[in-house]
């Protein structure tokens, strides 16, 4: 079952992609960032005032809420050099960027919750690390320098912040056993209210203009999220694999993003494609064995 959650949060995170693309193009970040979590913050209440599970999410412990609210400060670091990345990469270089999530997760995952992957799963692995590896190198055939680009260091450094966030779930969920639609709800809230503090500060260059995919980018965020937190809560999921079918999302953020932003290059990524592909079905593969 958790297999089904965590493909469903592939395909709707990528569509997430796109819109947050369009959102932060030539935008300003901060008041980008509070519209799409403020909205995605809301689309979460709303749920669990549907489930009846609203007074229960705000009844637990002061320490858990503190827990939660370091959640929404490591999410926020990571959306922020994420957007900041976003505002001037092409998004079939940014989306295999963040498809090296998994990479850091899986060193997380070994260290902290001794997980060691199976052969099978080691080589699905491999082969979608391989695929991104080759998606980089391309991208310097666009003029992105991976070793001088602020974007590109920004793009990884939001990677990273996002696989400490993914181990950290697996402490929230299964550690302390915290519901997963308690802990979007939190996190979204304690996020809403940084990034209202940063909006509100005087920033230079770019002005903010709204765009029907800001609030869109929130609501595709909830869904996705609740796909994935019911995935990790389940007791058969393992991080490494989740977090690698999940990151699989850049196969499709390939094909609409290349179509819609009408970018180049795209024949040169095809094997690189290939090989993600290649190692996400793998990864499933192994998982159902």
């Amino acid at each position: 079952m958790w297999l089904g959650w965590i493909l469903a949060s592939c395909v709707v995170l990528s569509l997430y992609d796109l819109c947050k693309k369009a959102s932060v193009r030539d935008n300003a970040v901060f008041p980008t960032l509070l519209g799409s979590t403020a909205s995605g913050w809301l689309a979460a209440t709303a749920f669990l005032l549907v489930r009846g599970g609203f007074a229960a999410a705000l009844d637990i412990p002061r320490a858990h809420v503190a827990l939660l609210l370091l959640k929404s400060c490591i999410v926020g670091a990571s959306w922020t050099a994420t957007y900041m990345a976003l505002r001037t990469l092409p998004i079939t270089c940014a989306a295999p960027i963040r498809a090296t999530g998994p990479l850091w997760t899986l060193l997380g995952a070994v260290v902290l919750f001794a997980e060691v992957p199976t052969p099978l799963q080691a080589a699905g692995m491999a082969a979608v690390v391989l695929g991104c590896v080759a998606f980089s190198r391309s991208a310097a055939r666009e003029g992105v320098d991976f070793r001088s680009d602020r974007a590109v260091w920004l793009a990884f450094l939001g990677t990273v912040l996002g696989s400490c966030s993914a181990l950290y779930d697996k402490h929230l969920l299964k550690g302390l056993g915290i519901p997963a639609a308690t802990v979007l709800w939190w996190f979204l809230g304690g996020m809403c209210a940084i990034y209202a503090v940063a909006a509100a500060l005087p920033h230079r260059k770019t002005t903010f203009s709204w765009r029907w995919t800001i609030p869109l980018v929130g609501v595709l965020l909830a869904a996705s999220d609740a796909c994935y937190f019911n995935a990790v809560s389940s007791p058969e999921a393992r991080i490494s694999v989740l977090s690698m079918v999940r990151r699989a999302s850049v196969v499709l953020t390939f094909f609409l993003g290349g179509a819609v932003f009408h970018e180049t290059n795209l024949r040169r990524k095809a094997l690189a494609l290939a090989a993600i592909l290649a190692g996400v079905a793998v990864l499933c593969l192994a998982a159902r064995g």
